[in-house]
């Protein structure tokens, strides 16, 4: 595939907005509270906003807001008329369930989003992607292909999920949340919290965009088929969503600096994950691995647009921050992760991967921006000076 740049994007997490989400795991804050529930839960943590504006009461209503948010600053950063260029100009939203299960109201998967687009001032009407966990890493990858095969120019992608009783209820009775931390690819973790997010990123052509945050250079995806909950134990199909993004990106497994990782911190995912990166990269000493979960909570099918960001952003820095909540790391991968005061990358390229229920596997490669990428070593900062 051709390069996309990544012309804006914008997010909010329990940590903050923008680039505040970054700086707090440099700074190895996690965004985890108690929560109040009528339900007897495995844990009472989830990483939530700290509050809703009060017109954004419903479940339903602070879906839309969030969403709104961040593609409303994303459009403000492009200045774009979207009247004036509705026929090349495509909105990609994703979700896992959002609201619809606990505050439907007639919605859809679509509905919701329309309504966002529309608050926009649009009448566009939008794709809206749902695979679980992988939404927001596929949601991407069906926008890079209008991209690729030339049907847009701009193409607008929105990831939003809440945290609402039934999922917390649901997590909880399927024992895939923990009982006590969140602790990604730790020895001793028992599962994950739930967290909520939302991002949008704008995609170009990268010739017509020479003035970029970064680059997305390649998509893999894969589906194992295995079972509604539990991943094939063999890792192929993490593998193949691997293998085809390097292909299209034309790099191979030596040429990656940064591994984010999906790390929800339950035992069968973390494992296998672990395993998968022992054995596709045991030639590459140099690659990094993080895992922001322990932070965030896993915000379903937000996740992939977020954790993208974030790739972005460690390889703008050219640097990996410790991964929190991990204290006693699984053997096959310890020597991979950054110690307390983070980890220098060794080159401009990264990989973020989400394991999503049923069995959607997804990787995403980055290239760091043009600037960053020719930016020369500075004794006053800790970047390393790569070339590509």
């Amino acid at each position: 595939m051709k390069p996309l740049a990544v012309a804006a994007w914008s997010m909010i997490t329990p940590l903050g907005e923008d680039d505040a989400t970054i700086d707090a795991l440099f700074e190895h804050r996690a965004a985890f509270s108690p929560q109040a529930s009528q339900w007897k839960l495995r844990n009472p943590m989830a990483a939530v906003m700290p509050e809703r504006p009060r017109h954004a009461a419903r479940d339903g209503q602070w879906q839309r807001y969030l969403a709104t948010s961040v593609t409303r600053k994303v459009l403000d950063a492009l200045a774009m008329d979207i009247p004036q260029k509705r026929d090349r100009c495509a909105f990609v939203f994703a979700t896992s369930y959002g609201h619809l299960i606990d505050d439907g109201d007639g919605d859809t998967m679509s509905t919701w989003a329309r309504d966002c687009v529309r608050s926009l001032r649009s009448d566009l009407d939008p794709i809206v992607v749902g695979s679980g966990c992988s939404s927001g890493s596929d949601a991407l990858g069906v926008a890079a292909a209008m991209l690729d095969c030339g049907t847009v120019d701009t193409a607008i992608v929105v990831a939003v999920d809440i945290v609402t009783a039934a999922k917390r209820l649901a997590h909880s009775t399927l024992g895939t949340m923990t009982a006590g931390d969140h602790k990604p690819f730790d020895i001793g973790r028992s599962g994950m919290l739930l967290g909520e997010a939302s991002a949008a990123v704008a995609l170009m052509r990268s010739e017509a965009c020479p003035a970029h945050r970064g680059e997305l250079v390649g998509i893999g995806a894969a589906n194992d088929a295995f079972g509604l909950t539990s991943p094939d134990p063999s890792g192929l199909s993490v593998r193949l969503a691997l293998d085809r993004a390097l292909v299209a990106a034309g790099l191979n497994y030596g040429d990656l600096a940064l591994y984010l990782a999906h790390g929800t911190g339950t035992q069968l995912n973390d494992e296998l994950e672990a395993k998968v990166v022992a054995d596709v990269f045991a030639d590459n000493e140099m690659l990094a691995m993080v895992g922001t979960k322990g932070a965030l909570g896993h915000s379903l099918g937000a996740c992939g647009v977020v954790e993208f960001i974030l790739l972005l952003q460690m390889l703008n820095r050219q640097r990996a921050p410790a991964t929190i909540g991990l204290t006693d790391p699984i053997g096959s991968v310890a020597a991979r992760f950054a110690g307390p005061d983070g980890r220098r990358l060794s080159g401009p390229y990264g990989v973020s991967v989400t394991l999503g229920f049923g069995g959607f596997n997804t990787a995403l490669i980055a290239r760091a921006s043009l600037q960053m990428r020719n930016a020369p070593a500075s004794p006053f900062d800790d970047r390393v000076k790569v070339s590509v």
